[in-house]
Formats: C-alpha cells, structure tokens, sequence
C-alpha cells in the first residue's frame, strides 16, 4: 500500500508531467496559458524539514506555509546554517554578540511562527564555499526521512542559498534511501513556479514573524518587498479569494538531483 510520501512524490510527478505538456503546448499555441497547481493542506500528518542559510530566509520565502503545514497537525523542523555574522555591518558590535543577536531573532521569529522543533548550526560564513561539506549538518534529514523538505530554490540569486542546494545535492546522491519531495522557494530570484500555497489567512502571523528580523529589517525594508511578491504569486489562483501566496518549484528527490547536476554540480565541487 502507498504511503503519504509515495502519494506526495506521485502527486508531484502528475503535475511535471501536466506542466511538461502545457509547455509543449504552449511551444505550439502561443494562446495556452500554464498555471502552477494550488497546494492543499489535508490528510494524515507529515514530516516537514526546512532548511535555511540565514536567519530570516525561512520566513520570507515559506513562512506563511510552515503556519499551515503546522495548522494541519505536520511535524515542522528548521535548521539553520550560517551563524549570519556578514548580515550584521557594525564594526563596534563583537563577532560573538551578532551571531547571538541573530539568533535571538530567529527564536523569535521561531516562536511567532510556533515553531518548537529548530536548531541553529553556527556555520560561519566563509564555510560557504567549494570544497565544503557540512556532513553533520544533515543528520536530521538522513535520520528522520522528512516527506517534505523547503530550501530556497536552485535559481535563487545568493551564493549562500546555492551552495546549500550543492550540499543537500551531494546528501542525496550519498543517501539513495533518503528521497523527500523537495519544495524550493524564492527569496532574491522568481522561480519557474509549479506550486503555490495560499497564504492570504496567514499574512498577519507571517508579518510578525517578519518582524523579528529588527537588524535585517532596519537596512531593506523586507515586508514590502515581500508583501509584494506573494502578493504578485495569488494572481495565479485566480479570483478575489487569494490576496498572498508563496510559490515552489516542487520536484521529487531524484528529478531535483538530476536538474542540480546538471545546474549547480557541474560547476561546484562540494567533495
């Protein structure tokens, strides 16, 4: 019998597959329109991981969707990886003290979100780099088999965000029995979306989590920029219904391993 993940990988592979045909369709009939698919929050509890380079990325690009995997009864974690010492421009400030005032925000941000499940990796900026791989770092995810798993997308504009992705490439290609259905999000970059989660009853908790993030908040003022984004992505469900909505490029594990070869690995050596 099939579980929730085999359903959720099936599901996944059904919408590549309309997706796929759509485009080829549009190559054909300039007047086709492709949408992504809605995402829908039902059935048995599922094992979510979230994994986010800096403290705050998680809650821009997925925050209003943890709200309803966690409102669903789903299991929610999140790991976070660099100790954002570079997201802090304050010569007078102590190394040690930036690391522990992002920190602070990302539990704050954690705690709005209601988020109890998350731990903070500490792995320094330069760390970030070819030749590295945090092996430690991916415990939760070899041990526990998320049926889930969010990072930002492998388009994203920022070298941090895809050298996660070279990481979690080469996890999944060392770990053939881990196999979570991968949801990339979008912070600096649009993505080729193929699923959107509506997200317009959850804005408000989703704004007070963004709210944490004071020093990151204090140089770009995010809300807007992202208010205007998942405002941009509910134009695609169409209607007045949905005023917000986060988008994903969602892919089963081994479709995700085999685009990330061919985008990121090839020009990354992560061994």
């Amino acid at each position: 019998m099939i579980g929730v993940h085999g359903l959720l990988e099936r599901l996944a592979l059904r919408t590549l597959r309309l997706r796929a045909s759509q485009i080829a369709e549009l190559a054909r009939n300039p007047l086709v329109t492709v949408y992504p698919r809605e995402l829908t929050f039902e059935g048995p509890p599922i094992r979510v991981l979230l994994l986010t380079p800096h403290a705050d990325d998680e809650t821009f690009g997925a925050g209003g969707t943890l709200l309803r995997h966690l409102d669903k009864g789903d299991q929610v974690e999140v790991l976070l990886f660099s100790d954002n010492v570079m997201s802090i421009d304050d010569d007078a400030m102590r190394e040690e003290r930036k690391i522990e005032h992002r920190e602070e925000e990302f539990a704050c941000a954690m705690a709005r979100l209601g988020i109890e499940r998350w731990a903070a990796l500490r792995i320094g900026n330069r760390e970030f780099r070819q030749g590295v791989h945090p092996d430690s770092a991916f415990t939760s995810l070899i041990e526990n088999h998320p049926d889930v798993l969010y990072l930002p997308s492998l388009f994203d504009n920022h070298h941090d965000h895809r050298m996660l992705n070279a990481w979690l490439l080469r996890t999944l290609q060392e770990h053939r029995d881990v196999r979570p259905l991968i949801r990339g999000f979008e912070v600096w970059s649009p993505l080729p979306a193929t699923a959107v989660a509506d997200i317009t009853a959850w804005i408000d908790r989703k704004h007070e989590a963004i709210r944490c993030y004071e020093s990151q908040n204090a140089a770009i003022d995010y809300r807007h920029h992202i208010d205007g984004l998942n405002a941009y992505r509910a134009m695609t469900l169409g209607g007045k219904r949905a005023r917000y909505a986060e988008a994903f490029l969602e892919l089963p594990a081994d479709l995700y391993l085999e685009l990330g070869k061919s985008f990121i690995l090839s020009y990354i050596d992560v061994c």
